[in-house]
């Protein structure tokens, strides 16, 4: 039995097993900001805060901005280093796992942050508003999916439409190709991902949110974290290498754009 499974199974209670399909509170951002969090702050504007519960808000996510700055730097650079990688003719395993477990480690001590603020914001809540946010975040999380999932129907690449390259017949039956087998790959990981994942929400939706027991999860993931990545990494590899030279041309306009 592992660490983790151990520390669960003796810290969860009846109650937070109920919220195991809701989604953690994520921070408010202002608008401008990434979708997820306007999604958020629209669900908590309709809850009725108290004035207390705003303003400690604005002070947690105040603080978490700040805390975010110091990561801003390094990880930009690391974003820079794997995107070459990838957009390389030759397939570099060694180098692509250095720079994704580099930029990983970057994002973990980020990730702990962000359950932290959670764990502030979530526990601010009383219960009956704990119970509507999982309610609105379990529906929001059903529309994101299938949103996803169109997105992907419409063979979307680094968030811009393959079908403006004008990829030819062959070129879009290879990437078909690659997509398919990537899926098939990774489709034991996202298992594994999507426990982690509902493993976490419980530990931000409890009272008395430990760090250690945060860190003891991430651990216990950290290698399906490293091969989820990867995997992702080649799969883009692969299809950047079946796009022409002007076709890469115009896909680096748009990727260097965002």
């Amino acid at each position: 039995m592992s660490t983790f499974t151990t520390l669960v199974k003796t810290t969860l209670t009846p109650i937070a097993l109920c919220l195991t399909f809701a989604i953690a509170l994520p921070a408010i951002a202002k608008k401008g900001h990434h979708q997820e969090h306007d999604g958020m702050r629209k669900v908590l504007s309709e809850l009725s805060l108290t004035n207390s519960q705003q303003q400690d808000i604005r002070q947690i996510l105040k603080q978490s901005r700040e805390d975010r700055g110091l990561f801003n730097t390094d990880a930009k650079s690391l974003r820079t280093e794997l995107r070459n990688l990838v957009q390389s003719t030759e397939w570099d395993q060694t180098a692509v796992e250095s720079a994704i477990t580099q930029r990983q480690f970057l994002l973990k001590e980020k990730a702990l942050q962000r359950a932290t603020d959670k764990n502030l914001i979530w526990n601010l809540l009383t219960e009956t508003q704990q119970t509507e946010v999982a309610g609105q975040l379990k529906t929001r999380k059903a529309e994101c999916d299938e949103k996803h999932k169109e997105g992907k129907r419409k063979g979307k690449l680094n968030g811009y439409k393959l079908k403006r390259l004008d990829l030819t017949e062959a070129q879009l039956t290879a990437v078909e190709v690659i997509k398919d087998v990537s899926k098939a790959s990774g489709k034991e990981i996202e298992i594994k991902l999507k426990a982690y994942k509902q493993a976490e929400r419980l530990l931000i939706h409890r009272t008395d949110f430990n760090p250690d027991v945060w860190q003891a999860l991430s651990n216990e993931y950290q290698t399906d974290f490293l091969a989820m990545a990867v995997l992702k990494a080649k799969t883009k590899h692969d299809i950047w290498n079946q796009l022409t030279p002007e076709q890469q041309a115009a896909a680096g306009e748009k990727i260097s754009s965002k």
